[in-house]
């Protein structure tokens, strides 16, 4: 078995006993087909689409015919230690219903959030949040610039002896700029602030609209002669671009929102569990590579 099955399946076996963040959607039986059998047991797609939906983000990038093998390979197993677990009896064992409690209870959990989130967060509301916060969205200055890299200050210098004389700036980028911008006569475009080194964006967006550095700035590049050709606002983004960040934000307003009023409407007691230190379990490390 590889390090990544491995680590997979101790990340699904954990699923199996915690339960699932991530509830599937009622679907009817044929579009649900039966991905395998044990014992006459049924496996479908859902219970294999609810466990690509449970990974972590560092399996987003391997192979989709790997994980769902993985994952069918880990529901097989699943069924097979669990038939013998009922064969043993231990579904009358005291720490079986225990767990199975606490997971009835995380699935209540689970399920109400994601019904209301549903009812709530659609996609009237979020064009709705995107009319009344898009101005909002494209109010960060931009400017558009050109500069002339060169390697020393001496030859910044002479660069802009030679603009004072007026020589024009795209030109002498042509002949003397060492940046890859040269050929476009060292337009960099329009740029946010935080786009560039700090450095070079405090000299730029200090610079009025046609205005040349008349000062050389240091970078790890070399030294840049600056001039800014353009300043605006930046338009707001579509609402396709933000739809998906506008969802989160909501979503999450919409929980805490939920939690703040579930809690001023009940009677919480808070008792410190007496337990042991010694005793009580530690966490599992979350390091490099799960270990």
């Amino acid at each position: 078995m590889t390090r990544f099955s491995v680590r997979l399946f101790g990340f699904l076996a954990l699923l199996s006993l915690i339960g699932t963040p991530v509830l599937a959607q009622s679907t009817a039986p044929g579009e649900d087909p039966v991905v395998a059998r044990v014992n006459g047991k049924e496996i479908r797609q859902s219970d294999v689409v609810i466990g690509l939906a449970t990974l972590p983000p560092q399996y987003a990038s391997l192979p989709r015919d790997v994980l769902i093998r993985a994952i069918t390979d880990k529901l097989v197993d699943s069924a097979l230690v669990s038939a013998r677990g009922r064969a043993l009896g231990l579904e009358k064992d005291p720490a079986y219903k225990r767990v199975l409690e606490q997971a009835k209870g995380q699935i209540l959990e689970q399920l109400f959030m994601q019904r209301l989130i549903e009812r709530r967060v659609t996609e009237k509301a979020l064009k709705r949040r995107y009319d009344r916060d898009k101005k909002t969205m494209g109010q960060e200055k931009q400017v558009r610039a050109r500069h002339i890299l060169v390697k020393t200050r001496a030859e910044a210098m002479s660069v802009i002896g030679e603009l004072q004389k007026g020589s024009d700036f795209a030109e002498v980028a042509k002949k003397r700029s060492i940046g890859p911008s040269k050929t476009q006569g060292g337009d960099l475009g329009y740029f946010k602030r935080a786009q560039m080194v700090p450095p070079f964006s405090a000299a730029a967006f200090a610079l009025r609209k046609g205005e040349t550095a008349r000062a050389p700035v240091k970078t790890r590049f070399g030294w840049h002669v600056i001039k800014v050709e353009d300043i605006r606002t930046a338009a707001p983004p579509t609402f396709d671009k933000v739809k998906q960040k506008l969802a989160n934000t909501m979503r999450d307003e919409l929980m805490d929102k939920e939690m703040k009023e579930l809690r001023k409407a009940a009677k919480i007691e808070i008792l410190l569990p007496k337990i042991d230190p010694s005793k009580a379990p530690m966490p599992m490390p979350q390091g490099r590579g799960g270990r």
